[in-house]
């Protein structure tokens, strides 16, 4: 009897969809089953190979947010997503530039130029971001009735503005299945 109560539990857990899409071997599907905002990837990553990928706690608490990096240093591309609303990860000091649309979206851009040193701040530019580093903050929608997710792409190491810009502009849904 025992030993059917096994089969039985391990026969149920094993339907579940989310547990089906645990140890896919794609990280993004498998942050997906835990999240309910929806996870984008960059198709675009300038040739650099992914070199770490995290689900971390926020710090105000709620879900997870999801930390992906692509290259080593100096040269690097890092992508933080959160629920929308949800303030996890912190950027650090940058000057504001004007927004600029990606893909018929407001985004903000922030230069890491020192926002301490005003005659350096008056006169940085989106080609300070090859130099200081740089990123882009913007919001895509939900897909598959989850919630939106908050995106910061950055780029530091030599990355240029149209660069950085080529890569927030490539991102796509993670996941191409309703049951995630």
């Amino acid at each position: 009897m025992r030993r059917l109560v096994v089969v039985l539990a391990v026969l149920l857990i094993s339907s579940m969809s989310p547990a089906v899409a645990m140890g896919s071997g794609n990280p993004y599907l498998d942050a997906q089953t835990g999240l309910t905002y929806s996870l984008y990837k960059p198709v675009n990553t300038l040739g650099l190979t992914q070199t770490k990928f995290a689900l971390l706690t926020c710090g105000g608490g709620g879900e997870q947010w999801t930390y992906v990096r692509f290259g080593k240093t100096p040269k690097q591309i890092e992508i933080m997503q959160v629920m929308k609303g949800a303030h996890c990860s912190n950027p650090g000091l940058s000057i504001q530039l004007p927004s600029v649309k990606i893909n018929g979206i407001l985004a903000t851009l922030h230069v890491y130029c020192d926002p301490t040193k005003p005659a350096v701040a008056k006169k940085c530019s989106t080609a300070d971001i090859a130099k200081v580093g740089g990123y882009f903050y913007f919001t895509l929608p939900g897909y598959y009735a989850m919630k939106a997710t908050d995106i910061q792409v950055q780029a530091t190491g030599g990355i240029t503005y149209a660069q950085l810009l080529s890569v927030a502009r490539s991102f796509t849904p993670a996941s191409t299945k309703a049951s995630n």
